[in-house]
């Protein structure tokens, strides 16, 4: 998401009580708000009309009309099923923002080699210490569940608790990726 603010890679984070008070914060995560719930409107508006589409279609000469109407409202549970999920993700970043301030942590790396449900394998670093790496988490981000933004890796925000998970994001509150512990 483009910012009008420049933002510079160690930028410190804001000293705000809590972490969705910051504006730049603020409206990623209405535009994050937004983009999950259009989502989820459009594909339970498409799964409606579908399954409207079958119950209504009773002619006989119509049977092969119904049955692909039938797979596409079963194929179409999947994009809704994961809008839903998105939208479970996102509430959970504003949960956490909205209860904790942000940190700043000098860098989170991608775990190779350890696999998690759902998500990529990351620590993140929070401290000046060679032993300050947090166990390993899961991180998700609401839309791109897999896939990793390289830059996290030469400075993040965290919001949250370190031993239990939290959000990071890119400095600005941008590339909102919740984090939890990896077990979970």
């Amino acid at each position: 998401m483009k910012s009008d603010l420049p933002v510079h890679q160690s930028a410190p984070p804001p000293t705000a009580p809590r972490a969705v008070d910051d504006p730049q914060t603020q409206s990623v995560l209405v535009a994050t708000w937004r983009r999950g719930l259009v989502r989820l409107v459009v594909w339970g508006v498409v799964w409606a009309l579908l399954t409207l589409a079958v119950v209504v279609i009773r002619d006989r000469d119509l049977e092969t009309v119904r049955a692909v109407f039938l797979l596409l409202m079963f194929v179409s549970l999947r994009p809704l099923a994961l809008a839903s999920l998105s939208m479970q993700c996102v509430r959970a970043i504003d949960t956490t923002l909205g209860g904790h301030p942000w940190q700043y942590c000098t860098s989170v790396r991608r775990v190779r080699g350890a696999r998690v449900r759902g998500g990529i394998a990351v620590q993140a670093k929070v401290g000046d210490g060679a032993d300050d790496w947090t166990p390993v988490m899961k991180a998700r981000a609401p839309f791109r569940w897999r896939r990793w933004t390289a830059e996290l890796e030469n400075g993040a925000w965290f919001a949250g608790d370190v031993r239990r998970g939290g959000v990071l994001a890119l400095p600005g509150g941008r590339a909102l990726t919740l984090v939890t512990v990896a077990g979970r």
